[in-house]
């Protein structure tokens, strides 16, 4: 109950801070953001991740990768981290496991191609625009 007076109360401030331009908005955000991860742990490491991903986070928009295999991957990651670590343990170690065996291979080479296939539709685009 208690919860719900506050949200109600906080409605216009949080109508105010929607009307505000994301240059304001954005530079608000990362400096909480830096100061609220410090300030868990206070351990620059959690800065130190907090930077690497954003800078990730923004490439991977600037490359225009989709956010479902992110959102996948995150959800899915935990299931094959176990799996990956046992064909490493099969193989001694070996990596080429992933691409010499008859399914694995293919599956691999596929993936390594999805990958990469926004970075270079991007060069692409920049030769393009380059030549004409």
């Amino acid at each position: 109950m208690a919860a719900l007076l506050i949200h109600l109360a906080f409605i216009p401030l949080f109508i105010r801070m929607l009307r505000t331009p994301f240059t304001i908005l954005a530079p608000m955000i990362f400096v909480l953001s830096i100061i609220g991860g410090f300030a868990a742990t206070r351990s620059m490491h959690d800065i130190w991740l907090i930077v690497i991903f954003g800078l990730a986070a923004f490439f991977l928009r600037k490359f225009d990768y989709p956010l479902a295999p992110a959102v996948l991957a995150i959800v899915l990651g935990p299931i094959a981290e176990p799996t990956l670590r046992q064909s490493l343990l099969l193989s001694s170690g070996d990596p080429s496991i992933f691409f010499t065996r008859p399914i694995a291979g293919p599956i691999t080479a596929i993936a390594l191609i999805l990958i990469f296939l926004p970075a270079f539709k991007m060069l692409r685009r920049w030769r393009a625009a380059a030549r004409g």
